[in-house]
């Protein structure tokens, strides 16, 4: 830019300059043409008024003058009945009917300029004589080229010291113009930074809209930066969210992006990115799967089951195009772990329930066979009979409906409401559920529990407690007693303590009892009518609920089953019930929403969206707003609804 103005400016000095020249130039030329006709023709005035009438002697003055000249003169003399008297170029001087003649005869004295017969340019000038003859000189015009050359040298030295000052006025100039872009590079830079506002260098009105429309697309840019980078975010907590491991590779088998779980896989520690794939897991069979998979087409998909770390992973691999148009790998890692475990335990669990259902069908078998092949004496034996296939059936559908239970349990099949759970009052409810079965043992249930809270499913943790005290009250002595116990455990944590005084189990056996169908004692479950799956269902409500559960016990001193689960604080026992008020109205909300009739459709104009990103940004602009006023009318209800809240308490 610099270069162009400063050569614009040079060029317009140089052709003012040459303009001028010429122009002086054409008015020097004139001037001294001017000059010379004036010349000739105060020379003619005298030589006319030197003619005596005498012919020789007029002619020989004449002559005198033609040859004393220092230029080229053409002299002709026209008597007064226009008789050529004398000529110094006949050939070329013409006769009297030219018109400065005729001038000269009407008014005294004629001027003119023009060509001679034989094509050179002439000044011409005609004086009357006292005696009425007619005196014409004649010289001829010189080209401007002749009368310039003399000063050449003076020209082109002018003209040189004017260029050189025209290039250094043409320098300064484009300093002087370029200086209030420079200064407002520097306010750019300020806006484009952030900066405080301030004025416009110099108070060049005419950069205004300039500098404001810098600011309206800093504005836009800021904008478009704030949401790419909430997209970016966005997606990044998607990925890093995802349970499977993400690998994303270059065509040099880097690393270029992952996600959390590809880092807890490989056990890094470090950012894993432009590190060789090599580095984070040296294995052929893993090495070779990633080298095929660069091979195969983009449309094939390669998945392999391979262990990583200890682990088995099923492994997907796609080949796909990257930004910068090279080739790269998708890796996805989904951990087989849990699904290996559930398969192992539903082998486990079919064996189980083979066995468990095993007994009751072989007694039913048995008496019914022996009621079809009349094997008995009389209708008491057969009534007998009958009523041990209905205990074994009634046992067999409640041992199948406990299963079906656990299985929900286990599947996380069964619709589950979480809310604030009073732990307290929950070991109470059980306690006064249990109060008749341990009165006829003549055992005593003591809670000593405080209101604490835990965020569950009421019927599960109650089903957890009820559980706990039903099998203290089985497995007690006669006169004994129960203690339920709701206690805080630390900072975050509430601990349900179960204790009896009875049979007690043997330290061998203590780590099997929350196996499903386990028993410690054969005999004492069945005379109590135990399926072995009850602590098993405790053991799954409390992982359900992020806790765990332990047992200890003295063999014929007691036992005392503690489960530790996540405590809410104050602070989130407020947040829930003010959560689960804003949800209440937002239902009231939305169903009054749907009894509304629905609006009128709008016109196509006024709903069409209008092109160009000024729209955009001020349709997202107004978006942000009125999610703004939404969520402060939500703080303002919610705090309403704890205000209301604390006047019932």
């Amino acid at each position: 830019m610099r270069a162009q103005i400063h050569k614009s400016l040079l060029l317009t000095g140089i052709l003012s300059v040459v303009i001028s020249f010429l122009v002086a130039g054409i008015l020097y030329y004139q001037g001294i043409q001017a000059r010379a006709l004036h010349e000739i023709g105060h020379l003619t005035e005298i030589a006319a008024d030197g003619l005596t009438g005498d012919a020789v002697r007029d002619i020989a003055f004449l002559e005198t003058i033609r040859s004393k000249s220092e230029r080229e003169m053409h002299i002709t003399w026209f008597g007064a009945d226009g008789t050529l008297l004398y000529a110094s170029h006949p050939e070329t001087d013409g006769g009297a009917d030219e018109p400065e003649i005729r001038e000269a005869i009407a008014d005294g004295t004629g001027h003119s300029v023009r060509k001679n017969p034989n094509g050179e340019p002439m000044s011409y000038s005609a004086q009357k004589a006292a005696d009425g003859s007619i005196l014409r000189i004649a010289v001829p015009r010189s080209a401007p080229a002749g009368i310039l050359t003399p000063l050449l040298p003076e020209i082109l030295l002018f003209l040189g010291v004017f260029a050189v000052g025209c290039f250094a006025a043409s320098q300064k100039e484009t300093d002087y113009v370029l200086r209030p872009l420079r200064q407002l590079e520097g306010l750019i830079s300020d806006i484009m930074e952030g900066a405080p506002e301030r004025p416009i260098p110099g108070g060049y009105k005419e950069l205004q809209p300039l500098v404001n429309k810098v600011r309206e697309q800093k504005k836009e840019i800021q904008n478009y930066m704030e949401d790419l980078e909430e997209e970016r975010n966005t997606v990044r907590t998607v990925i890093d969210t995802i349970s499977d491991g993400i690998l994303l590779l270059n065509d040099q088998q880097e690393v270029i992006d992952y996600n959390r779980t590809a880092k807890r896989i490989f056990h890094s520690s470090d950012d894993i990115r432009y590190r060789k794939v090599a580095v984070l897991y040296r294995d052929e069979d893993w090495l070779r799967a990633i080298g095929l998979a660069f091979e195969k087409e983009p449309s094939e998909r390669n998945e392999y089951t391979m262990t990583l770390n200890g682990r088995p992973y099923r492994t997907s691999m796609a080949r796909i195009e990257l930004a910068d148009e090279t080739t790269g790998l998708l890796i996805v890692l989904h951990d087989l772990t849990a699904s290996y475990a559930a398969e192992k335990m539903r082998r486990e669990f079919s064996a189980n329930v083979s066995h468990e259902l095993k007994t009751p069908l072989t007694s039913i078998s048995g008496f019914a066979e022996m009621i079809a092949n009349g094997m008995y004496q009389n209708e008491a034996d057969v009534k007998l009979f009958g009523s041990r296939i209905f205990e074994e059936s009634q046992r067999m559908m409640s041992l199948i409906e406990t299963i079906m239970h656990l299985s929900k349990i286990e599947e996380n099949q069964t619709t589950i409401t979480w809310k604030p759970v009073d732990m307290g009052k929950a070991a109470r409810y059980a306690a006064d559920l249990i109060e008749p079965q341990a009165a006829a043992k003549h055992v005593t249930i003591h809670v000593d529990a405080e209101p604490l809270y835990v965020y569950g499913n009421s019927s599960l943790l109650s089903e957890l407690v009820m559980n706990c005290v039903d099998n203290a009250v089985k497995y007690n002595r006669e006169g004994g007693t129960v203690t339920v116990s709701i206690r805080p455990e630390g900072e975050d944590k509430v601990r349900l303590a179960v204790s009896d005084t009875g049979i007690g189990i043997p330290k061998e056996k203590q780590g099997r009892v929350f196996e499903r169908f386990y028993r410690a004692d054969e005999s004492r479950n069945k005379s109590t009518g135990g399926s072995g799956l009850g602590l098993a269902i405790c053991k799954h409500i409390v992982n359900q609920h992020r806790g765990t559960i332990e047992i200890s016990s003295v063999e014929g001193e007691g036992t005392t089953i503690q489960a530790i689960l996540p405590r809410m604080s104050d602070n989130d026992l407020e947040r829930e019930v003010a959560a689960a008020s804003t949800a209440q109205i937002e239902a009231a909300k939305a169903e009054s929403a749907q009894l509304d009739p629905a609006p009128e459709a709008a016109p196509e104009e006024a709903v069409r969206p209008q092109k160009g990103k000024k729209n955009g940004s001020k349709d997202k602009k107004d978006k942000k707003d009125k999610d703004k006023k939404d969520k402060d009318k939500d703080k303002k209800d919610k705090k309403a609804q704890k205000d209301d809240k604390g006047k019932k308490k």
